[in-house]
């Protein structure tokens, strides 16, 4: 008769290398099968994100940001109760982490090598002067301008709950214009207790693949939360490359109707924008900066102080990390593809006029 008081590790390590292999068949399919990320991501995905997307979306805190703090302690009392059977504790770890890598495949690896949100020949041949350049920021500045006008020198930016709500409504208007982007939005979530640690590292949001969850660090400065909501929820529609999650979170904040996102959108078409024109022709970056209402100004340097009073060694090794990750998953560019988004601002730009 089989001895039922002895722990069965054979089940739980059946189902975690199941786990692993289907993750692994999953990654290496999105590699090098064509077509299979975009249909996973058109037929698969959505799946996911209406189900455990959903569940965790119900919540009203970040259900990421407890697990961070839950699963280091659940497994300091899985090592005290098995202190005499370090084996169990061992197989309990591979399925934890068979299950985490699981849920990163099926939730974002995949996502990486669908197609792009802008079509890869659109981008490739887009080119442009300095004036376009020029153009552009100067567009931007009016439209500060305008918006500075508008709420009388200055916005109170509103709490976590209203930013929930008008992120949505954000992203849920873009799309129906962009088929791609259809589709239901669960609430960002804002990070408390763990906001300082991610502002250390110089981290304004991130996307948790393990509870998709679009999460935004809630000690950033105002006008980087509606910017950075729409950024993550556009991770959570499957767009991953981060330049295109930069164009898409500033086409739902220009486009909005609300003068807060619209604010927010316009700041970082300026930062980006006024970044490259800065580099090739720095007089007329300086008319424009001149031209900034005193409120944005305000603003740009409180930004700055805020991340000089929390920069750290940590900040360093974080980038470093972030590029080696974004280049392990196909974008050879590293960190540097958040600076897609200029070229994706002028060619929207271009494209209005």
């Amino acid at each position: 008769m089989k001895d039922r008081s002895k722990p069965n590790y054979k089940r739980t390590c059946s189902a975690a290398v199941i786990l692993l292999l289907t993750a692994g068949l999953l990654l290496f399919a999105a590699r090098k099968v064509p077509g299979f990320a975009e249909w996973y991501s058109a037929h698969v995905y959505p799946i996911w994100q209406g189900t455990l997307g959903r569940l965790a979306g119900a919540a009203p805190f970040s259900v990421a940001e407890v697990l961070c703090f839950l699963l280091p302690v659940l497994l300091i009392i899985d090592i005290v109760r098995n202190r005499r059977r370090p084996l169990r504790v061992l197989v309990h770890l591979l399925f934890t982490v068979a299950l985490l890598f699981f849920l990163y495949a099926a939730n974002c690896g995949v996502n990486y090598y669908r197609d792009p949100f802008v079509p890869r020949d659109v981008y490739a041949s887009a080119a442009f002067t300095d004036d376009q350049l020029y153009d552009f920021c100067a567009y931007a500045v009016d439209r500060l301008n305008d918006n500075s006008a508008a709420s009388g020198g200055g916005i109170a930016y509103p709490d976590h709950t209203e930013l929930q709500k008008k992120s949505r409504a954000a992203m849920q208007r873009l799309g129906t214009e962009y088929e791609g982007l259809r589709g239901y939005y669960p609430r960002p979530k804002f990070f408390t207790g763990i906001s300082g640690f991610f502002s250390s590292m110089g981290v304004t949001g991130i996307y948790s693949p393990f509870t998709i969850e679009a999460n935004v660090n809630g000690q950033i400065p105002g006008y980087n939360k509606p910017f950075t909501a729409c950024h993550e929820l556009s991770h959570l529609r499957g767009y991953m490359n981060e330049g295109e999650a930069n164009y898409i979170g500033w086409l739902a904040c220009i486009t909005s109707g609300d003068p807060v996102f619209e604010r927010s959108g316009w700041i970082y078409a300026w930062i980006y924008g006024g970044w490259e024109l800065r580099k090739v022709d720095p007089y007329r970056f300086s008319i424009l900066r001149a031209k900034l209402p005193n409120d944005v100004v305000r603003e740009l340097i409180a930004n700055d102080e805020f991340w000089a009073a929390h920069e750290t060694a940590a900040s360093d090794v974080q980038n470093e990390v972030n590029d080696a990750y974004l280049k392990a998953n196909g974008l050879e560019d590293g960190i540097a593809s958040y600076d897609r988004v200029t070229t994706l601002m002028l060619l929207w730009y271009t494209n209005q006029r």
